[in-house]
């Protein structure tokens, strides 16, 4: 199994304020949707709940410590390890958020996905740092802020070296 993680993050780490997006994207929209749709996804309760999520149509997981939390067209887990025993062997598998679920999956993390997001903004949920002697970029491509997209922004792709 490859494990991936999938997240837009501003140059200071700040992926959200209010279990919302920080800012309007649609060019990365549509690529985090072709890039998960069908994928398993792995996410926390509170991103589960976000107005600004998008679901995979193969197969959604999520992680709650809250017992007999149920929602519907997802297999509720009540951690980490427990969701990545669900996953077939031979699949990629994205964690799509929050903060703490990206936490605990940087350390297990094959291959990261990053919208990195060329301005600095004010957030409650961060996305752990990204450590250059861990990670090695094997694709990156710029796309400049227009009509449409707010920011600035470049699409990144690491492997765990």
């Amino acid at each position: 199994m490859i494990i991936s993680m999938i997240a837009a993050v501003s140059e200071n780490n700040i992926i959200g304020q209010d279990n919302k997006l920080a800012w309007n994207l649609p060019t990365d929209t549509a690529y985090y949707k072709n890039t998960i749709q069908d994928k398993t996804i792995i996410m926390g309760r509170k991103t589960a709940e976000s107005p600004d999520m998008f679901f995979s149509k193969k197969r959604n997981i999520l992680i709650t410590r809250k017992g007999n939390y149920q929602k519907e067209n997802f297999e509720v887990t009540s951690g980490l390890e427990e969701a990545l025993k669900l996953p077939e062997e031979n699949e990629e598998v994205f964690i799509t958020g929050g903060g703490e679920i990206y936490k605990m999956g940087m350390e297990i993390a094959d291959k990261l996905y990053i919208t990195r997001v060329h301005t600095v903004i004010e957030g409650d949920t961060s996305f752990p740092e990204i450590k250059p002697e861990l990670w090695k970029m094997i694709s990156e491509r710029k796309i400049e802020a227009d009509e449409k997209n707010e920011y600035s922004f470049s699409f990144l792709i690491y492997e765990r070296k």
